[in-house]
């Protein structure tokens, strides 16, 4: 089974973003994650792809879309 390749999006991120991704990254163990798997983590977070308890509330995600 091969891996499907991803689409690269550009993001620019502020000197106080970096400083909140960086920091989120100390707070792991090693191997730490690079600044773009925390972003990947982050975001699958955020959209509920780890489980439902891991929904912001009041945050619309794609599973809400029907």
């Amino acid at each position: 089974m091969s891996e499907q390749a991803g689409t690269a999006l550009t993001v620019t991120f502020t000197a106080e973003q970096i400083e909140a991704i960086d920091n989120w990254i100390a707070r792991h163990e090693d191997p730490k994650p690079s600044r773009e798997e925390a972003v990947r983590q982050l975001v699958a977070g955020r959209l509920g792809a780890y489980g439902p308890h891991t929904v912001v509330p009041n945050f619309t995600t794609a599973r809400d879309i029907v």
